[in-house]
């Protein structure tokens, strides 16, 4: 099996490696751009320094994961690793339900208990947390989240770098614009512009 490769040593990396274990998946190692990631070990698996760094030593064949949870450094990191000439590789927990016409764009997460209804297209390196669902003829674009416990119901769309928190729902055939945010428990009733923020704080 080629190289595995998670970018990203930190809390939601190691989650990733969980999942991917789950997954039947295994695991090279790791990529991560801090000083103090770029020898050693995290998750009893060998920390690889930066992209760059890691390139020689893998080969060819390598994929690669973007377990970082800010959308737009995520971006920043899979055109690195592209441009490197590694493949983006999707992790869906056996634990999903995906509907057989649902799309898992390439370099997805699909978390523990999350659910991908009929006529779902989920974009490249787009991210559906623990216990989220999507639902029905949903558009989760490139560089979207959906945080633990999103429902995002039918028909709606979320569009490039989109970002629901936890708990965050989003009521049928709405539009969420290309990196805006829904804080957590927030309930979008109508469409967002790109950029914007709509957050319930006590």
């Amino acid at each position: 099996m080629s190289n595995i490769i998670i970018v990203g040593a930190s809390g939601f990396g190691r989650e990733v490696a969980w999942v991917c274990t789950r997954a039947g998946l295994k695991v090279a190692g790791f990529c991560d751009d801090a000083p103090d990631k770029q020898a050693g070990d995290f998750c009893d698996l060998p920390l690889l320094g930066t992209i760059e760094k890691a390139v020689p030593r893998l080969g060819s064949g390598t994929r690669f994961h973007v377990a970082v949870g800010d959308n737009q450094a995520r971006k920043r990191l899979a055109e690195r690793a592209l441009l490197a000439g590694w493949s983006p590789l999707s992790v869906v927990d056996p634990s999903a339900t995906c509907a057989p016409d649902a799309e898992i764009g390439a370099g997805s997460y699909v978390g523990i208990g999350s659910v991908v209804s009929s006529g779902c297209k989920l974009g490249r390196f787009a991210i559906v947390n623990f216990h989220a669902t999507v639902g029905h003829d949903s558009v989760v674009s490139d560089y979207a989240q959906l945080c633990p416990g999103v429902r995002l119901s039918g028909g709606c769309t979320l569009r490039e770098g989109a970002f629901l928190g936890s708990n965050a729902v989003v009521v049928p055939l709405r539009r969420v614009g290309k990196w805006s945010r829904v804080g957590a428990g927030t309930v979008a009733m109508k469409d967002l512009a790109d950029g914007e923020t709509v957050m319930r704080v006590r």
